[in-house]
C-alpha cells in the first residue's frame, strides 16, 4: 500500500500524511461502512504554509499568521462519504471548503 503521490510546491510543510491511494471496501454487515475506514478518516493530511524567515523556511510562530491546508473523508469511515479539502487559519477555524459537510474542529 502506498501513500499517494503528492507534488507540493516550495514553501509548504507537511505536517500529517496518512493520504494513501486505495479503494474504500464496503463493510458487508454494517450498512454504509468501510472495512478499511482506518483509509477514509476526517484526518487525512495537513499541510502548512510557510514563509521565509532569518533566509530559511519556518512556519509561523504566531499562529494568526499560520495557515493550514486539511484533507479529510467526510462523514468519517462511510461508503457514502467524500474526500473533503479545507483551508483554515491557524486557531483551526475554516476560510474556504470543497466540501459543504466538513465540520472542522
Amino acid at each position: 500500500m502506498n501513500l499517494m503521490e503528492l507534488r507540493i510546491p516550495q514553501g509548504f510543510a507537511i505536517y500529517y500524511n496518512r493520504f494513501y491511494d486505495v479503494e474504500p471496501i464496503l463493510d458487508p454487515n454494517e450498512d454504509d461502512f468501510l472495512t478499511n475506514w482506518t483509509f477514509f478518516t476526517q484526518d487525512l493530511l495537513q499541510i502548512s504554509k510557510m514563509e521565509i524567515e532569518k533566509g530559511s523556511w519556518n512556519v509561523p510562530k504566531d499562529e494568526n499568521r499560520r495557515i493550514h491546508i486539511v484533507l479529510g473523508w467526510y462523514p468519517d469511515s462511510r461508503a457514502s462519504g467524500e474526500y473533503g479539502l479545507a483551508i483554515t487559519n491557524g486557531k483551526w477555524d475554516t476560510l474556504r471548503k470543497l466540501v459543504q459537510g466538513i465540520g472542522l474542529r
